[in-house]
């Protein structure tokens, strides 16, 4: 899951891009890049590097990102870890064309193999599955800048064909055009912003384009591409698509709670899911005395169910603002320290007390776990733990990090099972019918719930075997 990007039509493009990341912060921590081009030198300007967005990039770099277009990429890492040479955007000096991308390729290992096979000049500089697409497009090319639009939608409805996975992506070209797209089953977000004439951006989320003061802000539709030219207007074109089928957990947790998606608030479908949920607590007689956030994508649920159930909510789990995402961290050993790092409970008001712990999401346990233990140390009486959303049970394919059944608590075990392994007296998880009347959406992804994949999956086991090896490089090199 990463953040995108792409803005045309303002000398200030390179600022703009990178307020956008810092808006998209929460997509990705492991680096950041910005890419423009300088019509004056004839030649693109890149600068990217590790870690937060506001480290990576400093007054003096955007001395050298000059141009009136610009692209962004902020990044979380499920391929490859943390190099520093997987950092995007990508750039083929070759055909002009640059690309950053969120989302997972399922078969990327496959199409690899498949253009070194067929073309003896191809080289590939990483293991990124986006660095993938961008070969296709330039294979396509054949090297070459697009003279048209109609080039450039031919190329990429080549890769569209090829392709299965996930995919949002922006680019850009050397003529300073830039382009976004993306999967036919429009399982990663992207949206089409205009600020005024011929000022157009794209972003992953609208609470990016928001805040750049961006309106007429509109969704690419699955499967749609969308080119606008320097001084233009945006040309779009349906290309491939399947179905409408965006991934549940950004809602649940991965977008910003002032974003909108599918014409559904963030923060509309995180209260439904708490309301829906405190039917369930009524329904099974659960009684409790306070309700407690886990920080801080639960809050909003966290105070609905309150309400519903004529609670209190009290935010007793304090959170260290200075400790990032636990979720996005690249292994269980750093997630645990993490996590010890990150909360700390108000004991005196936890003692004695019935607690119903409310989580945006239950995934590998880990935080679960060290939570239920840090209420129960702090002398709460009985702790029911709540999750947002159903049970995890399933690999995700498609830019989550969890490629591997094993590793997931809900995995062949039952919500009692669940309690035991974390610790807690019971877990209440919500149903995948409430989940859906939440978030308001006719079609979802929820393979990850359910097995039902939009795509063919039958690649996807290449992503634990790849994610076995990186594991197993981290721990040798931190040794």
């Amino acid at each position: 899951m990463c953040g995108l990007v792409g803005v045309v039509g303002t000398d200030d493009s390179a600022y703009e891009a990178y307020v956008g990341l810092l808006n998209l912060q929460h997509r990705g921590q492991d680096g950041a890049g910005i890419l423009t081009v300088d019509t004056k030198r004839n030649q693109f300007a890149l600068q990217k590097g590790s870690g937060l967005v506001e480290n990576v990039f400093s007054e003096r770099s955007f001395r050298a990102l000059r141009g009136p277009a610009a692209i962004g990429h902020t990044r979380y890492a499920t391929i490859g870890r943390r190099d520093p040479n997987l950092l995007q955007p990508f750039l083929d000096s070759h055909s002009g064309i640059a690309i950053g991308h969120n989302g997972n390729i399922v078969n990327c290992y496959h199409l690899r193999e498949d253009l070194l096979r067929s073309y003896q000049n191809i080289t590939f500089a990483s293991e990124s599955d986006s660095e993938v697409i961008l070969q296709l497009l330039s294979t396509f090319l054949k090297g070459e800048s697009p003279n048209d639009n109609e080039t450039l939608f031919a190329a990429i409805g080549y890769a569209m064909s090829e392709l299965v996975g996930s995919y949002a992506v922006v680019g850009l070209l050397k003529n300073c055009s830039i382009f976004g797209f993306r999967d036919p089953n429009g399982v990663r977000p992207l949206f089409l912003g205009k600020k005024e004439e011929n000022v157009y951006a794209f972003a992953s989320e609208t609470v990016t384009l928001d805040y750049l003061g961006y309106s007429e802000i509109e969704e690419v539709a699955p499967g749609e591409a969308v080119i606008i030219p320097l001084g233009g207007k945006p040309e779009r074109k349906m290309l491939f698509q399947k179905s409408y089928s965006p991934c549940m957990f950004e809602w649940v947790y991965f977008a910003r709670v002032e974003s909108c998606m599918g014409d559904t608030s963030v923060y509309q479908a995180r209260f439904q899911l708490g309301l829906i949920l405190a039917e369930e607590i009524k329904k099974r007689g659960i009684e409790a005395d306070v309700v407690l956030p886990i920080p801080e994508t639960s809050r909003i649920s966290a105070g609905a169910m309150a309400e519903a159930l004529d609670l209190p909510c009290r935010e007793l789990l304090i959170k260290n603002r200075y400790v990032q995402r636990t979720f996005l961290l690249d292994d269980q050993a750093a997630r645990q320290l993490a996590i010890k790092r990150k909360l700390f409970p108000i004991s005196q008001e936890i003692a004695g007390k019935r607690c119903l712990v409310v989580d945006d999401s239950i995934v590998r346990g880990n935080t679960a776990m060290q939570i239920v233990k840090l209420i129960k140390q702090a002398g709460a009486k009985d702790v029911t733990l709540v999750s947002t959303c159903p049970p995890i049970a399933s690999p995700c394919y498609y830019g989550i990090d969890f490629p591997s059944n094993e590793e997931l608590v809900a995995y062949n075990r039952s919500e009692e099972q669940i309690a035991k392994e974390l610790g807690a007296d019971r877990v209440v998880y919500q149903s995948l019918d409430g989940l859906k009347r939440a978030l308001g959406q006719a079609s979802l992804c929820t393979g990850c719930l359910t097995k039902e994949y939009p795509t063919d999956v039958s690649h996807g086991s290449q992503f634990e075997e790849q994610r076995n090896i990186d594991r197993g490089k981290s721990l040798s090199e931190s040794l």
